[in-house]
């Protein structure tokens, strides 16, 4: 009876001797376990390297940019639609030909030129410039909410001789903190405020031409006022 078992068995056998384990893993061998430890090796250099590095968002934006156009998509702009509704503020104000709307890949810049703020040598605000900040308030607290403000105040080359202003750099100075009083009266997050003055050390065009003369257009355009609407700190 044994044997008659043992020869029912020997039957059920497939032809050449045992089954062989299926090779579901054929082709997924010692190799795949030495790719996996290399893209965890990648992973972490690229790690530490971005540790090290600072995060530059206009090389990053100009990324977006190209992908979109090597892969089909659609570029979006970032921050348009704030940039659209600052320039329709200044259009309907009349001051196009004075101000000018650009955005960058963290927020939005507004350039005030000559006298829209101040009248020369004057640290208060017009009052046809505290009617536009009070139109541009809206728009930043509805487009740009928790964003950061930064205020710069620039002058030509035209040293201050009298007065109680001592220099190009106080003047600066204090016309950027006057218009972030502005935000900070506006109950703008005064923790996200910040005023710089930068004198006559970045003109927009030379103040003088290769003689030396002062060029008045060029010293009016260098006279300005520029606000940056950021999404991040700006120091970050």
């Amino acid at each position: 009876m044994a044997a008659e078992q043992h020869h029912h068995d020997e039957d059920e056998l497939p032809a050449g001797g045992p089954p062989k384990a299926h090779k579901a893993e054929e082709g997924e061998g010692p190799w795949l376990v030495s790719y996996a430890d290399l893209m965890t090796l990648l992973m972490g250099f690229f790690a530490l390297m971005l540790s090290f590095s600072k995060f530059d968002d206009k090389k990053a934006e100009e990324m977006r940019m190209h992908s979109a156009e090597l892969f089909g998509g659609e570029y979006k702009k970032p921050f348009e639609e704030l940039q659209k509704q600052i320039q329709a503020v200044i259009e309907a104000k009349g001051l196009s030909e004075q101000v000018t709307v650009e955005t960058n890949a963290r927020g939005v810049g507004i350039t005030f030129r000559g006298t829209v703020f101040f009248d020369i040598g004057s640290v208060n605000p017009r009052s046809e410039a505290i009617s536009l900040l009070g139109e541009l308030t809206p728009v930043i607290k509805t487009e740009a909410p928790g964003f950061y403000i930064l205020v710069e105040g620039h002058t030509d080359d035209t040293p201050i001789t009298q007065g109680v202003i001592a220099s190009n750099w106080e003047l600066s100075a204090l016309r950027a903190s006057s218009i972030v009083r502005f935000f900070e009266r506006e109950n703008f997050d005064r923790t996200h405020l910040m005023s710089v003055g930068w004198a006559d050390t970045k003109p927009a065009v030379n103040n003088r031409d290769d003689q030396g003369v002062p060029h008045l257009e060029n010293q009016s355009a260098n006279r300005r006022v520029v606000i940056q609407i950021l999404k991040s700190a700006p120091l970050d």
